[in-house]
């Protein structure tokens, strides 16, 4: 696996032999970062369910300001070390080592301007996502006009969540990306 585009572009990333790491294909990455290219520059990017840290690496070589990882399987968490450290990222990089879900429900640290999430998918299809979305807003871990972004099977339904606009949806393959805005006050109003 290697980093698709900006400053580390062409580095290869180290990947576990584990069979429940599924990494974000490289052309679904390439994919999300063309999706968001203009809001990443000086980002505080979330990484969520970061495994190899590939999605959160891509976001540092692409200028985001500084990335949090979080993943809970200590296999993934060696890795996605290594990958920052071979990459020389610590200073503008955090990895936390927690349920993803308990994470997001105890946050009160500052907020995200882009958080992605990658569950395994079947925990993804079983939870699925308006509580998710309701607890990053509850939570303020996405900043109100910030970016939720999940990576889902191609045949799972993008849920709707108040104070939150499905603002692109694309299916390459057998996965899917569904991005959603979270909406400022005015906007709820209709007031813009």
């Amino acid at each position: 696996m290697r980093i698709a585009g900006g400053e580390f572009r062409g580095r290869i990333l180290k990947t576990p032999k584990a069979a429940s790491l599924r990494p974000t294909q490289d052309r679904v990455r390439e994919a999300l970062f063309s999706m968001i290219a203009q809001e990443v520059a000086g980002a505080d990017f979330l990484d969520l369910f970061a495994g190899t840290g590939a999605v959160g690496l891509e976001a540092l070589s692409r200028g985001a300001g500084r990335v949090t990882f979080v993943e809970s399987d200590r296999r993934h968490l060696g890795v996605l070390r290594e990958n920052a450290r071979t990459l020389g990222v610590e200073g503008r990089s955090s990895v936390v080592a927690a349920d993803v879900y308990r994470w997001i429900a105890a946050h009160s640290g500052p907020g995200y301007a882009i958080a992605f999430a990658d569950p395994p998918y079947a925990l993804g299809e079983e939870k699925g996502y308006a509580s998710v979305l309701d607890t990053l807003a509850s939570r303020n871990v996405v900043l109100p006009n910030g970016l939720f972004i999940a990576e889902m099977t191609a045949g799972q339904r993008a849920e709707d969540a108040p104070g939150w606009a499905l603002v692109r949806d694309r299916t390459y393959g057998k996965t899917r990306l569904c991005v959603w805005r979270r909406l400022t006050t005015a906007t709820r109003s209709g007031r813009a």
